[in-house]
């Protein structure tokens, strides 16, 4: 395996702009984070085909026009005295990125040991480049790309934007000018944008105003409950259901999950903490950046409505929360603080979600396996106190981790299988395993 690993290039009083909104998320998430297990939330390994025959320079120059056509993967980023973040081009072209970054040549049969290690050492976003990448070969011709980028330059939907643009430049295709960079991003922001700002705070803060109370005697569990559901379910026949009664599959996933926990709790009002993609807007849709941050809703439905009229509801609730989920992050974290941690009694903090799925027309065909679920404490003991990760590209599977207080292992299991029960229905699918 051959390695390169450069030192930063010193750059003397860079011209500095404010960090986009989905930048300080991120490393304000990153501050609370044990520092032991910084690297699960702060960075993603993909791993790329390589489509276009090609030598490994050819892989290089793709790479270095890549991080050339988006800035935030040659940006840095810095805090001043007074705590504002800001953000700084640290490479000018594809030659200065290539000259510094983390980057090597490596075996095909060495693939596995060096995702499991590049994927788990440190990423400099203050002085460095903000990824690092190996071309993997086999015979000594390119077969795949493995990358690693910080969660701060690019987030899971643009790294499909980096992947399609890397094979487009490696074919030698012509591509169309950037949808947008972050630098413009964080001026619009800060500027014309700040009404956004505005009215995402008034949200929040009516959401957690209405949002219910804990009971006086909670106390969250010291130990985690984690589950992993396979449920089985082909996505494309999930997103064929989701099409006939006219909303999203992300949508169909929240009332399902609204509904379950609704249903193993024995309580309709409850606070649905969703991550939004936040690229709703076709200005953001195309920047390769981090734009993640959680949308707070407020479900509180009778449950005397078929599924098809909660998902409708659920699909109106989930777009005004996402319409109002660019907020930022230091006003976030403030009135939370006020309304779960001082209020008396303070606001439950609620139900977590990721909905991680292939849109529709992206996974093949495939035939319904049976169901399967596995009840382990999860490795992972900080973040959300009930979390609950939907991802599929060809069926659809669940993971959970849970130190609620009012869910035990039979509520978590009841949870789940009301979830599963409500997806086959979506589906048209009988119940299998």
């Amino acid at each position: 395996m051959e390695t390169t690993s450069l030192t930063a290039n010193p750059t003397a009083s860079p011209t500095t702009y404010p960090m986009t909104i989905g930048q300080l998320s991120v490393h304000r998430d990153v501050e609370r984070i044990p520092a032991d297990r910084l690297w699960e939330a702060n960075l993603q390994p993909v791993v790329w085909d390589v489509r276009t025959p090609c030598t490994v320079e050819d892989v290089w120059r793709a790479l270095g026009a890549l991080a050339e056509r988006h800035e935030s993967l040659r940006t840095n980023y810095l805090f001043e005295t007074d705590g504002s973040g800001r953000q700084f081009i640290a490479a000018q072209d594809a030659a200065e990125v290539l000259a510094r970054v983390d980057r090597g040549v490596a075996d095909i049969e060495e693939l596995p040991a060096l995702l499991a290690s590049k994927y788990q050492e440190v990423l400099d976003i203050y002085h460095g480049i903000p990824w690092r990448a190996w071309v993997v070969t086999t015979d000594g011709v390119p077969t795949k790309v493995l990358l690693v980028v910080h969660h701060i330059a690019a987030d899971g939907a643009a790294v499909l934007i980096m992947q399609d643009d890397f094979h487009a430049l490696l074919a030698g295709e012509p591509l169309a000018p950037p949808a947008g960079q972050p630098i413009a991003m964080a001026l619009d922001q800060q500027g014309a944008g700040a009404f956004r700002l505005r009215a995402a705070e008034r949200y929040w803060r009516r959401t957690l105003e209405a949002a219910p109370r804990l009971p006086e005697a909670a106390v969250a569990n010291t130990e985690m409950l984690g589950a992993a559901l396979h449920t089985g379910i082909p996505l494309e026949l999930a997103h064929a259901g989701a099409e006939k009664l006219d909303v999203s599959m992300a949508s169909i996933v929240l009332a399902a999950y609204y509904h379950a926990v609704r249903t193993a709790l024995g309580r309709s009002a409850l606070l649905l903490m969703a991550i939004s993609a936040n690229r709703f807007d076709p200005n953001m849709a195309g920047v390769v950046t981090s734009l993640t941050q959680w949308a707070p809703m407020l479900l509180d439905f009778d449950g005397t409505e078929p599924f098809a009229e909660l998902a409708a509801k659920v699909n109106g609730k989930a777009l005004n929360a996402f319409k109002n989920s660019i907020c930022d992050p230091d006003y976030v974290v403030g009135i939370r603080e006020e309304y779960c941690e001082k209020a008396d009694p303070p606001v439950d903090k609620g139900f977590s979600t990721n909905v991680i799925l292939a849109p529709p027309g992206f996974a093949p065909a495939v035939e319904q396996e049976p169901r399967t679920v596995d009840f382990a404490t999860p490795a992972r003991s900080f973040g959300p106190g009930f979390y609950f990760i939907v991802s599929g590209l060809e069926r659809i599977d669940v993971a959970v981790r849970s130190n609620r207080p009012d869910v035990d292992h039979q509520k978590l299991a009841a949870i789940l299988d009301v979830f599963q029960e409500t997806l086959l229905e979506v589906a048209g699918l009988p119940a299998m395993g």
